[in-house]
């Protein structure tokens, strides 16, 4: 599978060696500091967490450099395409740029705790957070409108379930996930709804391919899996009992999940799971999981390894090796 060409070559870089530590520390940030969020596109990532707290990285998560704080407040989560970034927090706070050095707060429609956003290579661009707040934008995150979910519909009990995550297919369903395992999902841009899971565990996070295959992750190791793009999803069996916190999973079928002391991972697409054990796992918090692109240049020809990196307590960035 490794050969130089003139051609680029894509290679997944996880288990190097028997004896490598399973996690690598790549930035250490202060005991009080905490990253929520990291995403890349290609070699560019972007990580924000505590007090606004905003880390840049041109080299696929090799190396990170911290710009200046956005706000006071903590910023829970990140998204971007080649074009946008959007940045959402506490408070209702969202920020928006064409990259992480030019962003800048836009009007919110709300006060709620965003705690998830996506955006697709068209622009679309939802948040999600607290009390079932859903909030829409079709102009890759200039302007937002709130969309009023019927809980009394979607919900036994009528309550607004705190939503945790979000993700946009490249058709443009939007799926979200969060407490009372509820994942719903929205084929008309946010306009209706359907219920796609319910049940008892709270649900942090969820990551899908093109393909149709998911994941979503949560509450004293639960693991949900689908194979048909969100439409269907079954329970599977972790052996564990962490609150798990991200997910990704790897086009050659390798699977991470990390979160609360935990790392877990599969390597036959999420049917068997093993606990990955190691002084920075057992320690520490991991919230958010990114695959980020290393560029080596050779002769003959250029690797792209695909890193698969973790940021969480203490501002610190992890790479994953096994």
């Amino acid at each position: 599978m490794l050969c130089l060409s003139a051609l680029c070559l894509f290679v997944l870089s996880l288990p190097v060696t028997a004896d490598e530590a399973p996690v690598q520390l790549v930035r250490q940030g202060l005991p009080h500091d905490a990253l929520y969020d990291i995403t890349f596109v290609g070699t560019q990532g972007i990580a924000v967490g505590n007090h606004g707290a905003t880390l840049v990285s041109e080299d696929g998560g090799l190396s990170w450099q911290a710009l200046q704080s956005l706000a006071d407040t903590a910023m829970l989560a990140v998204a971007a395409n080649p074009q946008r970034v959007v940045v959402v927090g506490q408070q209702g706070t969202i920020f928006t740029g064409d990259n992480a050095a030019s962003l800048s707060q836009v009007e919110s429609p709300s006060a709620e705790r965003l705690m998830s956003v996506a955006v697709n290579a068209e622009g679309l661009t939802v948040a999600v957070g607290g009390f079932g707040t859903v909030l829409v934008s079709e102009d890759a995150g200039a302007t937002w409108s709130q969309t009023i979910l019927d809980w009394e519909e979607l919900q036994p009990e009528g309550l607004e379930a705190h939503l945790y995550d979000v993700a946009i297919t490249a058709d443009g369903e939007i799926l979200v996930c969060g407490e009372f395992a509820m994942i719903l999902s929205s084929s008309d841009r946010g306009e209706t709804w359907q219920v796609r899971h319910r049940g008892d565990a709270s649900l942090f996070a969820m990551h899908l391919d093109e393909q149709g295959l998911g994941f979503a992750v949560g509450q004293e190791g639960t693991i949900l899996r689908t194979t048909d793009l969100g439409k269907s999803w079954q329970p599977v069996e972790s052996n564990s009992v962490a609150n798990l916190l991200d997910v990704w999973h790897s086009a050659q079928g390798e699977v991470v999940t990390i979160g609360i002391r935990a790392l877990l991972r599969s390597s036959d697409k999420g049917t068997n799971w093993t606990p990955i054990s190691d002084a920075a796992i057992n320690r520490s918090w991991y919230a958010a999981l990114a695959p980020g692109i290393v560029n080596s240049s050779f002769e003959n020809g250029t690797i792209h390894a695909e890193r698969v990196y973790a940021a969480g307590q203490g501002g610190n960035v992890v790479t994953i090796t096994k």
